[in-house]
């Protein structure tokens, strides 16, 4: 099936009727129905087989099987759990009798319709482009039959003379605009990186601690950060809400250490402000094709002062299990330590009470949150593990000494920062190993 088919599959609303197909041991069927939901389709049915087979997904008997099932409760799509061959999804297509979706392509639509800035969608068209690419196929086979043995030149069939029918001309053009598309995406992408190495080392240069906000896809992390910073940004229900890494400002001018907390100036006690990132959310499964989509999310992750890995703790422990592991997994693989790294567990008020003491009794060193409801012991928690490695000064550094004080702008918060006569005076959080080196400017009262 051309993606041309797959994008009318999804979009026809009389056929958003879909059953769901997984094969092999690594079955996702329940997240598969999230994907499916999230894009508006209607779930009305499943079937699964513990082997994958090689020529339709399915083997004969269990497609045979599908194409009655289809039948029974009037689907219109079919979605596989696993992204399939072309020739995987023409055999199964062919069975069923209605359009074959598989995960990737699904994944794939669902970014697409998320991306809000230029990058995002830049990601979604050159995974689109890597996903189609292989799936090309000349569309005028009957063409490329009529000509495909023309002779030029006087050379024989296969000599240097041969000539290429219609079809397979089309086909050759079809797949070098895909790549030359994709270069230029590719091209673009890097100019993006660069920027995003710039504007990180702005962000380092203002001295603040930098947290990023790690987790599986709709565990709630855009909620957190709207909670922490007083953002307002979209927190619908949905897989993949978030495709862009935001970053804001966390103060601790609050008397409660979270932004739009209650009122009044802070002396201090409420520990440091930090710099808070919410990223792509992770999933089983990723499709090859979107690794670009998380370059942002890993940077932001691997430059992190503090990761806070985020897992949604409203369903069942099995699954927040594989949650956890699927994201730590991905962490370790991109080379990123989660030493260190601060466990926060969301939508606890979706738990009973057996629940939450089954929760505590699992995971007894992390922050438990509902974050529609506060983040403050989150907050609390974030200050106390990046206090760990700061302390608050005061420091007098003489004019003729400028240059130690031009340093800290690159490894200190600075609070507050005066030039007097005896030199610049300044109100810093600094790192503890950097401390010793500025030991003697320091000023009291």
């Amino acid at each position: 099936m051309s993606e041309e088919q797959q994008r009318d599959g999804m979009n026809e609303s009389s056929d958003n009727r879909a059953v769901l197909v997984a094969a092999g041991e690594d079955r996702k069927l329940g997240e598969l129905a999230r994907l499916a939901e999230t894009l508006g389709l209607e779930v009305v049915g499943q079937l699964e087989q513990a082997r994958r087979d090689g020529v339709g997904y399915l083997g004969k008997g269990k497609r045979q099987e599908l194409k009655s099932f289809v039948e029974e409760v009037g689907a219109g799509l079919v979605l596989t759990d696993d992204e399939l061959t072309a020739s995987q999804a023409r055999v199964l297509e062919g069975d069923a009798g209605v359009p074959v979706v598989d995960r990737t392509a699904l994944i794939i639509r669902i970014f697409g319709e998320h991306a809000r800035d230029a990058a995002s969608r830049l990601e979604v068209e050159l995974a689109e482009l890597t996903y189609r690419l292989p799936r090309v196929k000349g569309g005028n086979r009957a063409l490329s039959r009529l000509g495909g043995g023309g002779v030029a030149g006087g050379a024989g069939a296969g000599g240097r003379g041969a000539t290429r029918g219609p079809g397979e001309q089309q086909l050759e053009y079809d797949r070098r605009v895909i790549r030359e598309r994709s270069a230029s995406i590719r091209r673009r992408l890097e100019g993006e990186k660069a920027s995003r190495a710039v504007r990180g080392s702005r962000l380092k240069k203002g001295g603040a601690p930098t947290v990023s906000l790690v987790g599986y896809t709709n565990a709630g992390k855009t909620t957190i950060l709207n909670a922490l910073s007083g953002e307002t940004r979209s927190t619908a229900d949905r897989l993949f809400e978030t495709l862009e890494t935001t970053t804001r400002l966390v103060s601790g001018a609050s008397a409660d250490g979270v932004n739009g907390g209650s009122s009044g100036k802070s002396d201090g006690s409420a520990g440091p402000d930090f710099v808070v990132t919410d990223t792509v959310g992770f999933i089983k499964k990723l499709p090859t094709q979107l690794v670009h989509s998380f370059a942002a999310t890993l940077e932001a992750a691997r430059d992190a002062d503090l990761l806070v890995i985020c897992a949604d703790a409203g369903g069942d422990l099995v699954g927040l299990g594989q949650e956890l592991e699927s994201v730590v997994g991905t962490l370790e693989e991109a080379g990123i330590s989660t030493e260190g790294s601060l466990l926060c567990l969301n939508k606890i008020d979706l738990l009973d009470e057996r629940e939450r003491t089954d929760l505590d009794r699992e995971y007894p060193e992390a922050v438990k949150i509902s974050a529609v409801e506060s983040v403050a012991p989150l907050a609390h928690a974030i200050r106390e593990k990046i206090s760990g490695g700061f302390e608050r000064a005061k420091i007098l550094i003489p004019h003729e000494e400028y240059a130690k004080a031009a340093r800290l702008y690159g490894s200190a918060e600075i609070h507050a920062e005066n030039s007097t006569v005896e030199g610049v005076w300044m109100d810093v959080t600094i790192p503890k190993q950097d401390l010793p080196k500025y030991v003697r400017y320091v000023v009291t009262g």
